[in-house]
């Protein structure tokens, strides 16, 4: 017989380990960064604007770089984080989800599209959780 205050569920909850859930965050932000970047396209002036650029425009070239950088290390990071100790790990996941925070709001400040305003918003909230789930890290346990 179940004690009175004793709620018996029928499903199991595994725990899942710290890595996997920043690792699945760092996928969910990689996909609204490539998301807003899609449906960007459609906004209207972007194409024609895209057109304007010159091929012998010198800082392209570095422009395209640095976003390419940028947008990758989301990327990286999944993997990264699957794969590094915990102690660089956990810092990596508390340091650049920051930098992207900062980032994401000073690039998304004049915008008033909101498919842009609702991605930020969720991409800030996504790097806030990693943020705090690298924060709240578990401790080993020791054995004696």
């Amino acid at each position: 017989m179940t004690p009175i205050n004793q709620i018996v569920s029928g499903f199991e909850d595994i725990k899942i380990n710290v890595k996997l859930k920043l690792s699945a965050l760092w996928v969910a932000v990689m996909f609204c960064y490539v998301y807003g970047d899609y449906i960007e396209v459609y906004v209207p002036g972007v194409i024609s604007k895209a057109l304007e650029v010159s091929p012998d425009d010198a800082s392209l070239q570095a422009k395209f770089f640095a976003v390419a950088l940028l947008m990758s290390i989301p990327s990286i990071m999944i993997f990264l984080t699957l794969a590094l100790k915990p102690t660089i790990n956990r810092w990596l996941n508390i340091i650049i989800p920051a930098l992207f925070i900062t980032l994401l709001v000073g690039l998304n400040l004049e915008t008033t599209w909101g498919f842009y305003l609702y991605l930020t918003g969720l991409e800030v909230m996504l790097s806030a959780l990693t943020i705090w789930y690298a924060w709240q890290w578990p401790k080993a346990e020791m054995s004696e």
